[in-house]
């Protein structure tokens, strides 16, 4: 498993899951605007956005910024896109892998993708790497060694 949440963070999220209403206008990236929290910067074809259930590990390494890049055209898939889009889109991880980002998605159909609307991760970690990393998944353990 590279991407990970703390055992809080996998609580949280499954409160989040169980109890929040998904928005009735639909997608709950679709329904993301300028005035939100989590908003950074748009363009003509996508948002970026903070994740609200960020990583807390990637690749061995404690996670400092995770971004969200969203299609503002509502879509499971990145082939679905106009080509001035695809182009953009590969101009905005361009622009974030150049400053130290890691980029992730999902397959459409993925069976770990919680939400339909296509997302790219922008993962920046903390350049140095967790000395050790124990995992037992049930009951959910994680230890630590920095």
């Amino acid at each position: 498993m590279t991407a990970t949440r703390s055992r809080k963070q996998v609580k949280s999220y499954e409160r989040h899951l169980k109890y929040v209403e998904p928005p009735a206008k639909g997608c709950v990236f679709c329904t993301i605007s300028d005035k939100d929290h989590q908003f950074i910067k748009q363009t003509a074809f996508f948002k970026v956005i903070r994740n609200i259930f960020p990583y807390s590990v990637w690749d061995n390494q404690p996670v400092e910024s995770h971004l969200l890049l969203i299609p503002k055209l509502h879509t499971d898939t990145l082939a679905d896109l106009p080509s001035s889009a695809a182009q953009e889109f590969v101009k905005l991880i361009s622009e974030y892998e150049s400053v130290g980002y890691s980029v992730y998605a999902r397959a459409p159909g993925s069976a770990m993708k919680s939400l339909i609307h296509q997302h790219t991760h922008l993962i920046k970690t903390r350049n140095r790497n967790i000395r050790g990393l124990f995992y037992v998944r049930k009951p959910y353990v994680r230890l630590v060694v920095k």
